[in-house]
């Protein structure tokens, strides 16, 4: 039976061949002989002639030529120079005999593999006809090879007229990735398309199931009506439920109308889905913010192959609700690569107006202020005051640039940058940047960015670039426009306007190689530069003025736009030329001298329409034609000693030339000053240095009086800085292959910079940070240490210690289980410092806070001492809610994270706390501080990669490569591998 069916397949796929009427294929047409014998006869020749020529070129090869032609070939390179020639010779013969040039073996037209039968338990022939077609009717656990998989069934009929299979029961297809499971199956072999009814499959990790599933062509599936998720649970945590998903075989994926659930419950509606395997994410939170109210953040990353030169290669949409701020959605779009890199982050927002309503809370409640969008909106036609809500729209554009071309062979590069920022309203940012989610890039894969931090744009920068190197010789152009954030009168014309325009500016330089110290042999370089600027200031913004003035004689129209205001033109020279080389005295003692002549020259223009005082810009043209002068320069340095201690001097002198105006003070001596070091890297991790600076101009006689000597020292800065690793210690670290790309870490980071006020004889301030670093830990108890970090910071400044500033910071990233874990972070800052120093009388107020005069009225201040260990206690309540609220040492910011890790996909429940100060008060005068305090839950997709293992865990797996348990940190054996 089986011989029979796998016979009747052959016979129902197998082409048949027809020959044209008359044609006899077994005869040879005449001349075919003949052609074909002359042409081996041309090409025995030509190979002759070939190998002839070859054997002569190789004879002429050196030993060494020969060893690197056999080593190209594969060949062993064993033997006398005669043996190898020879090997060579044989192996390019029998290369050219084997396949001679021209020769053209004609290739038959490829046929349609056939349909095997692989297993059947019985067949049935229902119809034949005069073609030999027909219906084959198998049965009983049939499996077909098809083109590029297989196919299992209960039933299959295959009709050979229509070149279709129809199978029914236990469908299982398997075609490359995608193994899909069925009720129904239908196949067409001419198209290589099929589709599955009431499907359930997967493309490796990917699960879907479904009503259809249709195979369209070789590189695309088309899923309908059904749900596909990378969970392999066998009740999936999450879900996304499509109308229609597209499956392509480069482990890309695109979905319409997508319901996202955890569980059985719906999350959230997307309108389209697109994943890939270049890494995408996605993450949705709510939650409730103080100022924000109910909020609702969605952020969707993904990558993509760039289809051209210009095309992203990566793309971020965020969509973000607000109950009392309003909406915004914001894309971003990038692209890293060696010619072309640019940034394009576009936003929108429909702004709610709002403000703070004089409400109090206990700052450690979910709710410390109170927000209203009934808002003053002017008056009304009838004169009352409008009051309801208002909305605005905001927008923001940001646009980074840079194009680079690099032509070795001429040795010319350029590069071209362009930056442009434009925002309708300063605090875009500030309501609608922040969120909490991880950060993209990898050195920083598990910290945080965009947490709402009160970041306002009061400045913007455009900026054009153009640089050109050709050899030694450098040129750049470069323009920029510098803008300030206005708030002016009404609210509506605040804006962005002008302050400083660079329009343009052109640099020039070239450093050559002039000769070599004959000594020394080191180089000498003659450097030239030039730079011309033109430059444009611009004050307030102004109003438009009126032809005719008003009733009170005000030419300024009250209701007209603000423009900017040119103050002034200001153009800037500059020239120079001069030399520069380094000399080494032995291994301990080096000198850099170098010298340089040049000019600079400065002058100023007001505009004709200019209300500027005539008496102001005399001064500004009396200062510009100071700083015009010629000059000589210097900055030499001198360095004696090792590494392990050296002493480091730097002289540096202009002294100005034809001044168009000369300085009555300073005369010839624009800079005289010597700078002092002395530095030492003796431990690897440590840095040990003093500095301090001495003034060494001549003043003119008439400047009194005359600055001594002592006050000739600038401040004296001692810094002791390191880091103490509990795993080497001290040290110098020997690492072994394995340690060398160690991950965990554990020590003491501390930087301590003490300043002495050298003319006063005192010390003036010392500012210390201290923090304790771990990370790549596994204990008992928890499995992962990632990240922690504890310290402070203290800020002591001697003889005034009332100012002293003190900060202590806590950072924790741990994960307990695989899939639990929590997040941390703390900034807490003591706002009232005098009462840790005791210094809280009302006449040391007075003396150094005020004026001096400890007869002026006192003003309200909390002079309790206190101290960190007592604030601490107060700080958690136990000593009652008034200690609690009058506590030096104040949170500045926390926030903390439980995380549950389901596969690729992260849930978050947080809470965050940000010390906020607003204007307050009926005139705006005074300060209101309160705590602005969010409520989240987050879910996050970190990774839906089609068809290849999850790119987070290999991305962890190369980071934390090895770990290493602190109870055994001395065995070999303490460290593990991933």
């Amino acid at each position: 039976m089986r011989l029979w069916i796998r016979t009747f397949a052959l016979l129902l796929f197998i082409p048949t061949v027809t020959w044209a009427q008359g044609a006899d294929p077994t005869r040879t047409p005449r001349g075919a002989d003949s052609s074909a014998s002359g042409e081996d006869e041309s090409s025995k020749s030509a190979v002759k002639t070939r190998n002839k020529l070859l054997s002569r070129s190789i004879e002429s090869l050196t030993e060494r030529e020969v060893d690197e032609q056999l080593e190209n070939l594969g060949l062993v390179r064993e033997g006398s120079i005669y043996t190898k020639r020879q090997r060579l010779k044989a192996f390019l013969e029998e290369k050219d005999l084997s396949a001679p040039e021209n020769l053209q073996i004609p290739q038959a037209p490829k046929k349609d593999p056939p349909i095997v039968i692989e297993n059947a338990a019985e067949g049935e022939l229902l119809r034949v006809d005069k073609t030999k077609g027909g219906v084959l009717v198998l049965r009983g656990r049939v499996r077909l090879k098809l083109r590029s998989g297989h196919l299992e069934a209960e039933t299959i009929s295959v009709d050979s007229e229509r070149q279709e299979i129809y199978a029914e029961g236990g469908i299982r297809f398997e075609d490359g990735r995608a193994k899909v499971e069925g009720d129904k199956f239908i196949y067409d072999y001419k198209l290589d398309k099929g589709v599955v009814y009431k499907t359930k499959g997967s493309m490796a990790p990917a699960y879907f199931f479904g009503e259809k599933f249709k195979k369209l062509d070789d590189k695309r599936y088309l899923l309908e009506m059904g749900y596909f998720t990378g969970c392999n649970a066998e009740k999936p945590h999450y879900s996304f439920e499509v109308r229609k998903v597209i499956l392509y075989e480069d482990q890309t994926a695109f979905a319409t109308n997508v319901q996202f659930k955890i569980g059985d419950r719906t999350v959230f509606w997307l309108p389209a889905f697109y994943t890939n395997n270049l890494g995408n994410g996605w993450i949705t939170q709510m939650g409730k913010n103080n100022t924000q109210g109910l909020f609702m953040q969605n952020s969707y990353q993904w990558s993509a192959l760039p289809t051209n030169f210009l095309a992203p290669m990566g793309y971020k949409l965020r969509a973000d609700y607000y109950e009392k701020t309003g909406q915004a959605v914001q894309l971003e779009m990038w692209k890293q690569s060696g010619a072309l890199n640019y940034l394009i982050d576009l936003g929108y927002a429909n702004h709610k107006d709002y403000q703070i309503t004089s409400a109090f809370q206990d700052r450690f409640s979910l709710a410390t202020t109170a927000v209203t969008n009934e808002v003053d909106k002017g008056t009304n036609w009838l004169g009352y005051p409008n009051i309801g809500q208002q909305s605005e729209p905001w927008r923001k554009a940001r646009i980074f640039l840079n194009s680079k071309t690099n032509n070795t062979e001429k040795d010319v590069t350029r590069n071209f940058a362009i930056q442009y920022e434009n925002y309708t309203n300063r605090l875009f940012e500030y309501e609608y940047g922040n969120r909490y989610q991880p950060s993209n890039s990898l050195q920083s894969l598990y910290t945080y960015r965009d947490v709402r931090f009160g970041y306002v744009r009061n400045n913007l920068e455009w900026k054009a670039d153009y640089t050109e190197n050709r050899g030694d010789l450098s040129v750049n152009v470069n323009m920029k426009r510098n803008m300030l954030f206005y708030i002016l009168s009404p609210q509506n014309k605040s804006g962005y306007f002008p302050t400083v325009d660079v329009l343009p500016s052109v640099t020039i330089k070239n450093n050559s190689e002039l000769t070599r110290l004959p000594y020394f042999d080191t180089p000498v370089y003659w450097d030239t530069y030039l730079t011309s600027s033109l430059l444009r200031f611009y004050g307030a913004p102004v109003r438009q003025t009126l032809q005719i003035p008003t009733l009170d004689g005000n030419y300024q129209d009250p209701n007209g736009n603000y423009k900017e205001n040119l103050l002034r033109t200001q153009t800037f020279l500059q020239g120079e030329t001069g030399f520069r080389t380094s000399m080494n005295f032995g291994s301990y003692i080096s000198l850099s001298p170098t010298l340089y002549y040049g000019a600079k020259k400065q002058s100023a223009a007001i505009p004709s329409n200019s209300q500027n005082s005539q008496t102001t810009f005399t001064a500004l043209e009396r200062s510009l034609a100071r700083d015009s002068y010629q000059y000589f320069r210097t900055n030499t340095n001198l360095r004696i000693g090792a590494p392990v201690l050296f002493f480091n001097a730097t002289y540096r002198k202009v002294e100005a030339e034809k001044p168009d105006l000369q300085d009555p003070v300073l005369m010839k001596n624009r800079q005289h000053e010597l700078e002092l070091s002395l530095e030492s890297y003796a431990l690897e991790n440590f840095e040990i240095s003093l500095k301090t600076m001495r003034d060494l101009r001549n003043f003119s006689s008439q400047y009194e009086p005359q600055p001594t000597s002592q006050d000739r020292w600038y401040y004296t800065v001692f810094r002791f800085a390191g880091y103490i690793d509990f795993l080497d210690g001290f040290s110098r670290r020997r690492r072994s292959l394995l340690e060398r790309k160690r991950s965990f870490y554990t020590g003491i980071f501390f930087n301590n910079d003490f300043v002495y006020h050298t003319p006063l004889h005192r010390p003036l301030s010392n500012n210390l940070t201290v923090s304790y670093k771990l990370g790549g830990f596994r204990l008992p108890f928890l499995r992962y240490i990632r990240e922690f970090e504890a310290g402070g910071t203290w800020y002591h400044v001697y003889y005034a210690s009332m100012i002293d500033s003190y900060r202590f910071f806590l950072k924790a990233s741990v994960d307990i289980t695989r899939e639990l874990g929590f997040e941390a972070e703390l900034d807490s800052r003591v706002t009232e410092p005098w009462r840790y120093t005791n210094q809280t009388d009302s006449y040391y107020y007075q003396r150094y806070i005020v004026d001096k005069d400890p007869t002026a009225p006192f003003t309200s201040m909390n002079m309790n001492s206190t101290n960190i260990w007592q604030d601490f206690a107060n700080g958690t309540g136990v000593n009652g809610t008034q200690a609690q609220r009058s506590t030096a040492l104040n949170i500045n910011r926390v926030m903390g994270v439980i995380k549950y890790n389901l596969h690729t996909m992260n849930l978050k429940l947080g809470l965050s706390s940000d010390l906020r100060s607003v204007p307050g008060g009926t005139t705006g005068a005074s300060q209101v501080t309160f705590y602005d305090q969010s409520i989240f839950f987050s879910v996050s997709l970190t990774d839906l990669t089609i068809g290849t293992e999850d790119t987070s865990q290999l991305t962890r797996m190369r980071i934390y490569r090895f770990k290493k348990r602190p109870l055994r940190a001395g065995a070999l054996d303490g460290v593990d591998s991933e």
